[in-house]
């Protein structure tokens, strides 16, 4: 009997069996192609920790680096004092000051000198004229007051060397205005480097450090003709130190001359005229900043 029925469903027991083997090949697929998957993962989960311990590592220096950083070094070196030997003296020797009774010696020199410049050259100035420094000599209805004042020694020390650095710019750029005699000066001011109360000569312009060099403005009014406007621009331009001419505002109008103008006379011929422009007298106000760069400091061997 089941004899008999074997052979009555041997397709059926044919399609059974083929159907078995179809699912022991796919199991073994599967089993296969998971393993496969588990290597991977093993093998990418090593590759990335490897990864990341490269990231957090310092790339070693090859000899083809450390050259390139060699020539950067000496090629930023070489432009520097190229830079350097262009602008001229662009560092202000300063006379070193630790105490405030030795700024204001020293400021009482320099206005000394600078008045009898003053004078010998007929420059004029208003009565008491402080060059910017108004606030540590007094002036009209205020009393003076000394410089950095209720600072510790360290602030004292750089407020001082601040004014100290202001005091000789100013003289230089006044000895170059002077020089181009303008009729008057009237008005100096500066970037305030001094906590407390402001003066009138103080200019709401700050002393400010660029990194590579420093910008100290100034501001300098004064009365004159146009000859002598242009005198002192010129004489900025070539002086040693590196001044860069922010800004120049000139009011003024141009004088009369005996038989020109209110008086009916005859109009001036074209040389004349030309005189008469050079001769224009103004008012002027002229923004001027020191650009400083500081020397460039020695290299260490072997780096």
């Amino acid at each position: 009997m089941n004899t008999k029925w074997l052979k009555d469903n041997a397709l059926l027991l044919g399609l059974v069996a083929a159907f078995l083997i179809v699912i022991g090949v796919l199991v073994w697929l599967q089993q296969k192609a998971a393993g496969k998957v588990q290597e991977m993962d093993s093998s990418l989960a090593e590759q990335l920790s490897q990864y990341n311990h490269l990231r957090e590592m310092k790339p070693p220096p090859t000899p083809e680096n450390i050259n390139i950083l060699k020539q950067n070094r000496q090629d930023l070196e070489r432009l520097y004092d190229d830079l350097l030997a262009k602008v001229g003296s662009s560092q202000i020797q300063t006379q070193q000051v630790a105490q405030p009774g030795e700024f204001l010696q020293l400021l009482a020199s320099k206005f000394a000198n600078l008045r009898q410049t003053l004078k010998t050259s007929g420059v004029k100035a208003p009565e008491g004229f402080a060059f910017g420094f108004s606030r540590y000599i007094g002036g009209v209805g205020a009393a003076p007051s000394p410089p950095a004042k209720g600072l510790s020694p360290q602030e004292t020390t750089n407020v001082l060397t601040q004014l100290s650095r202001q005091l000789d710019a100013i003289e230089k750029i006044s000895d170059l205005l002077i020089k181009s005699r303008p009729d008057e000066i009237t008005q100096v001011r500066r970037a305030e480097v001094d906590p407390g109360s402001l003066s009138a000569d103080a200019l709401d312009i700050p002393v400010s450090n660029k990194g590579l060099y420093e910008v100290m403005p100034f501001e300098f009014r004064f009365a004159g003709t146009t000859d002598s406007l242009r005198n002192f621009l010129n004489s900025l331009s070539k002086s040693d130190w590196f001044f860069a001419v922010r800004s120049v505002q000139a009011a003024g109008e141009q004088p009369t001359t005996p038989g020109v103008g209110e008086t009916g006379g005859p109009a001036p011929t074209a040389a004349e005229a030309g005189g008469l422009g050079k001769k224009m007298l103004v008012n002027v106000i002229v923004r001027i900043d020191l650009i400083e760069f500081p020397p460039r400091p020695p290299g260490k061997p072997n780096t």
